[in-house]
């Protein structure tokens, strides 16, 4: 199922980057997030950073067919590997994963960060998958619902940081 959302800053790409690995915003977003943090680490690499966010993530949205069987919370693991684009800007590997009565949903893509007159737009597609058999489709409808609620608030907290608040 795909994922396509676009959202712009007031602060360019290597600001925008800087937010989004300081492991104090990774703390404030899990937190509007509603989630327990079990960790959050923000490491350089050779070609640039990475995060690693593990988190409990209360399962208020996900649709009642679906709670039955995940409970009231849910385990994620949430790893972004970033890089130079070439062109002034960051392109960011995503890959979130929740294992689920033995099986994988997982939200997979890339976030792009690329210098506007204004600021920065950044673009995250990607898709959402579950490894379900029968309810396969329902279920990566409701992943893609809830990754578009999260890159939401993820936006939210980062204008904030950047002192936008819109």
């Amino acid at each position: 199922m795909p994922i396509d959302h676009t959202a712009t800053f007031p602060a360019g790409p290597d600001d925008v980057l800087a937010v989004l690995t300081d492991e104090a915003f990774l703390r404030d977003y899990a937190q509007a997030l509603g989630a327990r943090l079990e960790s959050a680490e923000s490491t350089p690499d050779g070609e640039g950073p990475r995060t690693a966010l593990r988190l409990v993530v209360p399962t208020l949205g996900v649709p009642g067919v679906f709670t039955r069987f995940v409970g009231r919370e849910v385990a994620v693991a949430d790893r972004r590997s970033w890089a130079s684009d070439g062109d002034g800007g960051h392109r960011g590997v995503l890959q979130v994963e929740s294992r689920i009565l033995g099986r994988t949903a997982a939200v997979r893509g890339e976030r792009r960060l690329r210098p506007t007159a204004g600021g920065t737009r950044s673009t995250v597609t990607g898709e959402a998958e579950v490894d379900a058999p029968v309810v396969g489709r329902q279920a990566e409808a409701a992943v893609r619902e809830l990754a578009m609620v999260v890159l939401r608030r993820e936006d939210d907290v980062l204008r904030r940081w950047l002192g936008s608040p819109d």
